[in-house]
């Protein structure tokens, strides 16, 4: 029989009432507090008995003192006086229990609770919950900023759907707790005016419902990517991400024991952050690079189409291809491209792009997208470029457009509308109903 057990803390810093009827129902279960972790608080058996739980804040504390000062200890007598036993702490949180009936509470003023409350939080859960915002909103920023630009690869990308997915959950979870506190402490002001406690109130259903939504996509991410070849580049992410958290909080609770002061300790602990943090950022990318580029090239039999079945050619070509999907989108882009030996300078050229579309709604998005006008750089002025319709018969499309640049004259880029995809093609020769009919054949209903 486990006589210690660890548990998953999802109660707000502030939520005291919560706190404390969740400890009494653990003690009734014949589990106690006995340690407060980073992530997890720590239990020991008991027999199951009903006990008092008193939730306090010492706003002087921090996580980074090696011990109580002289003034909590002081606290911490005065508490046991009355019958009062520390079960544990982290920082300014200190939770304590009492075995007697209807026992003297250890706070008395709910104008002092309030103010202990709210210094306690500004050096914790509102600074914390401040930065996971704003970098949650930055990354929602930067999405949005992708789907507006390139909607189609962005939308396929699994990674990238499942980031923005956890951000956006990060954003909504510190949006609520920060106006729940806010909305908590107006109210709890006006209420120790008239010499009220005003009890906390929890959203535990908000953060299981996150953590139900987040494992899940994370999970499925990560399968992703193993199947598209980078499970390397994501089990290095993972264990790369504990041990950086596993080494910043070693090195803190490292310098705890050996008395450091809490300036020492939290300045060498802001460093060993930031300087792992920043290895973490340059080895990473790196090996992601490195397994990249250790993937094997793809062969003319891997493309859905070749140069080689459009035209009678005696080349050899180089080629490159990339596949992205998600539930939402599927998009494959493939080249065919020329050495640029002497002798290759004549060789003609084929790229394509085809998104299979997975969610009906979201076809007019990419059809549109690679309809609309486009301005880039060349090597000397901007270009703009846009689509005008053409006969779909040839390549058996619904629909079938050619890029004209802004003075009318037709490219040899096309783009073609399927009943559940979009392909976009560009060649260096004009095609004939033949090879369109092809390109239709191998692009608009084959597989990718």
């Amino acid at each position: 029989m486990r006589e210690t057990k660890r548990q998953m803390n999802l109660h707000s810093f502030y939520d005291h009432t919560g706190i404390e009827a969740h400890l009494r129902r653990m003690a009734e279960k014949g589990w106690l507090l006995c340690e407060i972790g980073q992530f997890f608080w720590h239990y020991r058996r008991i027999e199951p008995k009903t006990l008092t739980f008193s939730v306090c804040y010492f706003p002087k504390a921090t996580i980074y003192d090696p011990g109580p000062s002289k003034q909590q200890e002081e606290f911490y007598d005065l508490c046991a006086h009355v019958g009062w036993t520390l079960a544990g702490s982290s920082g300014q949180l200190q939770v304590f229990y009492n075995e007697g009936e209807n026992p003297v509470p250890i706070d008395t003023d709910p104008t002092l609770e309030v103010d202990a409350i709210h210094r306690s939080a500004k050096k914790s859960f509102l600074l914390s919950n401040c930065l996971l915002g704003a970098v949650g909103l930055l990354n929602v920023g930067q999405f949005l900023f992708r789907l507006r630009s390139d909607p189609i690869r962005t939308l396929s990308n699994a990674a990238v759907l499942v980031s923005v997915l956890a951000f956006t959950l990060v954003l909504l979870n510190c949006g609520v707790e920060l106006a729940s506190y806010f909305l908590w402490r107006r109210r709890a002001l006006k209420a120790a005016a008239r010499g009220e406690f005003l009890p906390t109130r929890n959203h535990l259903w908000l953060q299981w419902l996150l953590l139900a939504i987040i494992l899940p996509a994370a999970v499925w991410g990560a399968a992703c990517l193993f199947g598209d070849g980078l499970g390397g580049v994501t089990a290095a992410s993972l264990i790369g991400t504990v041990l950086l958290l596993a080494a910043v909080l070693g090195i803190r609770d490292a310098l705890k024991k050996k008395n450091a002061s809490a300036e020492t300790n939290r300045a060498a602990t802001m460093f060993a952050c930031v300087a792992l943090s920043i290895l973490f950022a340059v080895v990473v990318p790196r090996f992601a690079v490195s397994a990249l580029n250790s993937r094997p090239d793809p062969v003319p039999e891997d493309l859905p189409l070749t140069v080689g079945e459009l035209l009678a050619v005696n080349f050899t070509y180089g080629q490159s291809m990339e596949y992205l999907h998600s539930p939402l989108l599927a998009h494959l882009s493939a080249r065919q491209y020329s050495w640029r030996w002497e002798e290759m300078d004549d060789a003609p050229e084929l790229s394509y792009g085809v998104t299979v579309v997975k969610a009906p709604f979201l076809y007019g998005v990419c059809k549109n997208h690679l309809l609309g006008w486009r301005e880039y750089l060349s090597s000397v002025w901007l270009r703009r470029e846009g689509t005008e319709p053409i006969d779909p018969a040839p390549w058996g499309a619904q629909e079938a457009y050619r890029t004209v640049n802004k003075y009318g004259n037709p490219r040899d880029e096309y783009v073609l509308c399927y009943p559940d995809r979009v392909v976009e093609v560009a060649l260096d020769w004009t095609p004939t109903p033949e090879q369109m009919a092809v390109i239709g054949e191998k692009l608009g209903r084959g597989p990718l």
